[in-house]
């Protein structure tokens, strides 16, 4: 991004009667530490409604700037793009602050709960153009205030189907990849050759499990979401514990966060939770975020030990594909990792980046030692794949 658009002014009374500052041609605010109704307030205000992933909506946001960022950030908010002089922003970016070191760091809200960071865009600037799109993040890279460097990981390609601004900067670099299905491939699932495979084999399973007295439920009010979750949080628990593995979900009040969603009333809440249970005993269940068409699979536990000769871990994603298929969900993402199980679903990759941009000098020396870094690793594996076997 080089030196940015250094022309930067106050601007009184600018937006919704707030200071702003002039980056390039684009008025940036920031709203530090917003509650619920402010949250809803600024998405509300988006011209023709809010495109966002379901990891930037205000339900989400919220729990995570109550339950999260307190004990882990420095500051965090969400920073608001406007057209010169406009009261309604174009553009949200939801961020958190915080130092490694010496050096800060400006971040979207993640800490191991978010599988995908995006702005949150107006849907009738979204359809302006992808190039309006991509000037106005890229002019507020420079209204961030009090950090180093703009580190976001897990970028993808798009917000739900829209166009992802942030993939698109420059300064983006490759990061990883996820597996997903498009819409194609979700009407498509169960049928042709996966018919013989995975998809027969989840058939076969679940009818046995029906037998035995286990059903498929939606839950969807706040208090029987708590009961599965908590549920589910046991039975992780136990497995981790038996595995002799650390239960990722102890850091950072990971826990408290997924309660708080599960039990948060919001209408726009994007948590959907299926369960396979009997009248009193919970089988398995998965936990999925979803929005505007688009749903991402983000916890899943299984039960007892006497369930596992069902399979109920393999039926529990399977059902969750039909479910997206059946509800006009246009794409399906089984979130972080490319474990192998998923890829016999028949999902296909989908890359990611990562979005590094130094704003100090500090900054630069920080984002130049990771580039280094990151070269360095890249040589030595390229020398190890040549010298294997």
């Amino acid at each position: 991004m080089g030196d940015g658009p250094m022309e930067t002014s106050v601007l009184p009374e600018c937006g919704a009667g707030l200071n702003a500052t002039r980056c390039g041609g684009t008025d940036v605010l920031w709203h530090e530490r917003p509650d619920f109704a402010q949250l809803t307030a600024l998405w509300d205000m988006l011209p023709g409604g809010a495109v966002s992933s379901p990891f930037q909506t205000p339900e989400f946001l919220d729990c995570f700037f109550r339950g999260l960022a307190p004990g882990t950030c420095e500051t965090f908010g969400v920073l608001a793009a406007h057209r010169p002089g406009a009261a309604e922003p174009c553009v949200l970016l939801p961020l958190i602050h915080y130092s490694k070191g010496s050096v800060r760091f400006a971040s979207c809200p993640d800490l191991g709960v978010s599988d995908q960071n995006a702005p949150v865009l107006s849907r009738s600037q979204a359809g302006d153009g992808e190039a309006m799109v991509l000037a106005m993040c890229s002019d507020m890279m420079w209204g961030i205030k009090g950090a180093d460097v703009v580190d976001v990981k897990k970028v993808h390609g798009t917000i739900g189907t829209t166009p992802n601004p942030l993939f698109h900067l420059p300064e983006a670099m490759d990061e990883s990849a996820t597996l997903f299905f498009d819409a194609d491939a979700l009407a498509a699932v169960g049928q042709g050759s996966k018919k013989k495979g995975v998809y027969k084999k989840a058939g076969a399973s679940f009818r046995k499990l029906e037998k035995e007295g286990v059903r498929l439920v939606e839950v969807t009010s706040p208090a029987a979401r708590l009961d599965i979750l908590d549920a589910m949080m046991a039975m992780r628990e136990e497995r981790f514990r038996t595995l002799g593995r650390a239960n990722s979900l102890k850091q950072d009040n990971r826990e408290g966060f997924y309660r708080s969603l599960a039990g948060h009333s919001g209408s726009g809440n994007p948590i959907r939770i299926l369960a396979l249970k009997t009248d009193e005993e919970l089988v398995a269940a998965v936990v999925m975020l979803a929005k505007d068409r688009f749903v991402n699979g983000i916890l899943t536990s299984i039960g007892s030990e006497r369930w596992q000769r069902f399979s109920p871990g393999m039926v529990m994603l399977v059902q969750s594909v039909y479910w997206a298929r059946d509800n006009g969900i246009r794409i399906y993402n089984f979130g972080t990792g490319l474990q192998a199980y998923k890829s016999r679903f028949g999902a296909v990759e989908q890359p990611t980046r990562r979005l590094l941009v130094p704003l100090t000098i500090k900054g630069r020396a920080a984002v130049m030692a990771f580039n280094a870094k990151r070269r360095i690793s890249d040589i030595l594996r390229n020398l190890g794949e040549k010298s294997a076997p």
